[in-house]
């Protein structure tokens, strides 16, 4: 048995490497660059987890999300592995001065690009000997970098200022122009990529759209009792989740949860794990559910929106099936669901008006937080203008410098913001054309990664077999492995009546 074969057995108790896994860990641990691109469930922990054993010193992963951090410290550390931690909001004060102390004692460290970009964090990580930086959803650094989280785009300074550790970035769902844009942004060099196709084979892939909200409500209604659960329903907007929730309760579905953005922490936490220990059958969220939730047995994905991107519907739909059984994914929208991400889009970006009246101040020599606290902004378009302005130099050591051509800067912003307002919208388009597509939708997403099809699965899609034909195969499949389940429980409870009347337990 090889070494990396032994460690795998020993060590994570797997049988055997998935596919793709142990030419992403060779290469790592040959100390090269690495991009990997897993289908969601692929494993893609493992391509790091594994060479930290290995390798010694600290891993240190940029993650996106506290609850992605947390499930995963949980996992390892529930599987045996404690020389892990992450570095979050959800420590209290002592807990992050002990681990900053200590960090010589672990193997694995998350954090956030945020926190990771604090002088003193980093301070503190530039005394250690990083052996590996991981960049774990690493599209993000397309999807949210450019906007609202533009400390994705600082991770090449980081990764720099802890001294060019070797770079593994993980993504499910790339396109070339992404895997592009992730080499550039963490200034890749002579790296290793490994594509492994986004499709999955055991996701039945169903498009529905109808001409009202009514229609689709009421479609939704009767599918509901028919799906296979666990299942997770994203919505397009917090209230909509709160609505459906209700109203799900009230259709005979007591054991409905909802979630977004906007709850308290313990709150998201506590339906979280609901979720994950199968108190709940049904999760109507937004898309800020789903990233980190590590739960094999979703049976179904449901959206009841458009999603801004096919990478983001890709994303989400993988949610379900990773246990590799039968699974479904169903979109359900009406036409008029296609303005809401028009909307979203327009609204991410400052108007042309805020930023001719801003700039057009006079901002010389003046902090950015007084100026920040004058003006009240949206929090995630006052992030993006700083990013391009400290890019330009006009902000330098927290103040603003003399604007010498104002008018060429806010043109080349204006210009900035068009651009990417126009990428978003054309990658909606290729969304609606997906869905609205007579022809294999599983073909459709391969297309659009630029990958070849592999063979088509039994249950493929909407467009190659009726969605009503995969519910009544699926219900035929089951039906056999659910009287095995009765049996045994009958078998179980006969069992304990019997030894509860003194009775001998039956062989």
């Amino acid at each position: 048995m090889t070494q990396l074969a032994d460690i795998l057995n020993k060590q994570f108790g797997y049988p055997a490497f998935r596919k793709g896994q142990k030419e992403i860990i060779q290469s790592v641990l040959e100390e090269r660059d690495v991009i990997a691109i897993l289908p969601t469930g692929g494993g893609k922990s493992l391509c790091y987890h594994l060479p930290a054993i290995i390798l010694g010193g600290l891993t240190l992963v940029i993650s996106p999300l506290v609850s992605l951090m947390e499930d995963q410290v949980t996992q390892m550390k529930a599987a045996g592995h404690k020389k892990v931690a992450h570095l979050s909001s959800l420590l209290s004060r002592e807990e992050k001065t002990h681990l900053l102390e200590n960090l010589e004692e672990y193997q694995i460290v998350f954090v956030s690009p945020e926190m990771i970009a604090l002088p003193f964090i980093r301070e503190r990580f530039k005394k250690q000997d990083i052996k590996l930086f991981v960049i774990d959803e690493a599209h993000c650094i397309s999807q949210w970098g450019h906007e609202f989280r533009t400390d994705y785009l600082r991770l090449s300074e980081v990764r720099r200022d802890l001294g060019s550790p070797p770079c593994l970035a993980l993504t499910a769902t790339a396109t070339p122009e992404v895997e592009k844009d992730i080499r550039l942004r963490l200034e890749m060099k002579n790296e290793a990529v490994y594509r492994l196709p986004v499709n999955r084979s055991n996701i039945f892939i169903a498009s529905d759209i109808q001409k009202s909200t009514a229609q689709k409500n009421k479609e939704f209604f009767e599918w509901i009792n028919r799906i296979e659960k666990p299942a997770i329903v994203y919505t397009g907007t917090r209230n909509s989740a709160v609505n459906y929730s209700l109203q799900l309760q009230k259709h005979g579905f007591p054991n409905t949860a909802f979630y977004h953005g906007g709850i308290s922490k313990e709150e998201r936490i506590l339906v979280q794990q609901q979720f994950l220990r199968d108190e709940l059958d049904i999760i109507c969220c937004t898309n800020a559910f789903g990233m980190g939730i590590n739960k094999s047995n979703v049976r179904s994905v449901v959206h009841l929106h458009i999603p801004s991107s096919v990478e983001q519907y890709v994303q989400e739909i993988g949610r379900a099936g990773r246990d590799d059984k039968q699974s479904m994914a169903l979109l359900l929208c009406s036409e008029e669901d296609r303005f809401l991400p028009l909307s979203l889009i327009e609204n991410e970006f400052p108007q042309d008006w805020w930023i001719t009246n801003f700039l057009m101040d006079d901002l010389s020599g003046k902090k950015v937080e007084e100026m920040e606290r004058i003006y009240q902004p949206d929090e995630k378009q006052w992030k993006m203008l700083l990013y391009y302005l400290e890019n330009e130099q006009i902000i330098a050591e927290g103040s603003f410098t003399m604007l010498q051509n104002p008018e060429k800067v806010i043109q080349e912003i204006k210009n900035h913001f068009e651009k990417r307002k126009k990428e978003k919208f054309i990658q909606l388009e290729k969304m609606n054309q997906l869905i609205a597509s007579k022809s294999c939708l599983r073909k459709g997403i391969s297309k659009y990664f630029k990958e070849e099809t592999e063979e088509l699965p039994d249950c493929c899609c909407s467009n190659c077999q009726s969605f009503e034909s995969f519910i009544e195969k699926v219900k035929k499949q089951s039906a056999p492995e659910k009287e095995m389940v009765h049996e045994h429980w009958k078998i179980e409870l006969k069992d304990m009546l019997l030894r509860g009347a003194g009775g001998e337990k039956r062989e």
